[in-house]
């Protein structure tokens, strides 16, 4: 029998998870329209853009992946929590400064506006990767029985 701690666990760790791949891969495989997404925002110079297209995209998959399957689950927690505020920042930006723009998240194939339901979502992924890290904390801290 799972406990109710174990089963969010597991849905939260396979959601955050999900979306993270699901939104890197798009952007790995067409870097140059990330780099439009991103210079949209318009909160960058110019140099850091094309670099920052090529390497984030890889560290999102990479984070997922390690939460997903375990392997240096803590790191690609802290990764996600980052991200989800920096891009929950970047939306909120984006909504204050009144652009109107797709905010390239899931790549050009999925349109995701930067909106205030897209700013949510972010919210919603930044708490998600928190509450992981606390329940991480605590079984940390909880002698396992072995039976």
């Amino acid at each position: 029998m799972v406990s109710g701690g174990r089963l969010l666990g597991w849905v939260l760790r396979i959601g955050l998870a999900g979306v993270y791949l699901y939104a890197a891969i798009p952007k790995i495989l067409e870097p140059w329209e990330f780099a439009r997404s991103i210079w949209n925002f318009r909160l960058l110079p110019q140099p850091m853009i094309p670099p920052l297209a090529l390497w984030l995209p890889p560290l999102e998959a990479v984070a997922a992946l390690a939460v997903l399957f375990g392997v240096l689950y803590r790191g690609g927690l802290v990764v996600l929590a980052g991200l989800s505020a920096a891009f929950a920042a970047g939306v909120g930006s984006a909504i204050a400064r009144g652009l109107d723009i797709d905010c390239g998240c899931f790549g050009k194939a999925a349109s995701s506006e930067a909106n205030l339901p897209h700013l949510l979502f972010n919210v919603a992924l930044l708490a998600a990767a928190v509450v992981l890290l606390i329940l991480h904390a605590r079984s940390a801290r909880t002698p396992r029985s072995r039976a």
